[in-house]
């Protein structure tokens, strides 16, 4: 037992001047275990117990979870050191130089989290917003410090970095609420009474579960094309899951609406003038194309 305890209290090391034995690292790991034990425990009841009182968005809430669990590791590795009796400037000049290497080599790493720090502090973002950014739309899944997962309408999940959020436009369509106005062009024939195709477009619109009341829908003639009279359809939603089926399920409706009412739906039209040569018998063709 003598030669354990000797062995113990037998300097292997020194820092500062300062000896350290075995028993003073143990104690020292010991301590930071300790302390990250305390700090996953005190996560997981911020998250159980604090989280449900704050009137903070889902991905503030995780931030502030984040803050909590890393103070108090870094609070338990500033305790070990000190109880060692290290003068922790000595790291200063090391963590300068790393900085500088940071800063070099993991710029766009470093874009990110400030960037995540950004979205979450200005609420730019939230979890089951949808949203559209360089070509990608879907909605919002998760969000951390440095990416936000969309899930697209396709049902893939992109892993956004959030440098990308703010260096982009970002198109947020559910920030205030979750209306939508969705916009169709539909084109009859010349000649069809023009406020029958109304009434019908209108009717059919109105006429779906997932159109809103208010606003209501509106219908515009919007054109006189080359080959038809260009109407403009408007209406609303509030769920945007609907947004396509929603528009497909109306132009099927008014297709066939218009067909039992005689409304015919044109087609680009190439009509063909016979004109005689002045100079000589022959014919010369012209052909003059009308199209959309």
């Amino acid at each position: 037992m003598g030669g354990i305890f000797r062995f113990l209290n037998t300097p292997v090391t020194t820092v500062q001047g300062t000896s350290l034995t075995p028993i003073d690292l143990s104690l020292t790991a010991l301590s930071v275990l300790l302390f990250y034990i305390l700090a996953r425990v005190a996560a997981r009841q911020f998250q159980r117990r604090v989280e449900p009182e704050l009137p903070l968005t889902a991905t503030s809430k995780r931030f502030a979870r984040s803050v909590v669990y890393l103070s108090i590791l870094l609070a338990g590795v500033y305790t070990s050191l000190t109880f060692l009796g290290v003068n922790l400037s000595i790291f200063l000049v090391p963590l300068g130089a790393l900085s500088i290497g940071l800063g070099l080599g993991l710029q766009n790493l470093a874009s990110n989290y400030i960037a995540g720090l950004v979205l979450m502090t200005e609420g730019t973002i939230r979890d089951g917003d949808v949203i559209e950014v360089d070509g990608i739309r879907g909605t919002v899944q998760e969000m951390s410090l440095r990416t936000t997962v969309v899930k697209t309408f396709g049902n893939t999940e992109v892993i956004v970095p959030n440098s990308l959020m703010v260096s982009q436009r970002l198109d947020n369509w559910t920030k205030s609420d979750q209306i939508l106005r969705i916009e169709s062009q539909i084109g009859v024939a010349y000649g069809a009474d023009i406020k029958t195709v109304h009434e019908i477009l209108h009717s059919h619109i109105a006429a779906h579960a997932a159109v809103l009341t208010d606003p209501e829908p509106r219908t515009f003639l919007a054109e006189f094309a080359d080959s038809a009279l260009l109407f403009r359809i408007q209406y609303w939603i509030d769920d945007p899951q609907q947004r396509l089926s929603s528009l497909s399920e109306i132009l099927e409706a008014i297709y066939y609406g218009l067909q039992e009412r005689g409304i015919s739906i044109p087609f680009p039209q190439r009509d063909v003038w016979l004109k005689s040569d002045p100079i000589g018998t022959d014919a010369i063709f012209t052909a003059v194309t009308k199209s959309d």
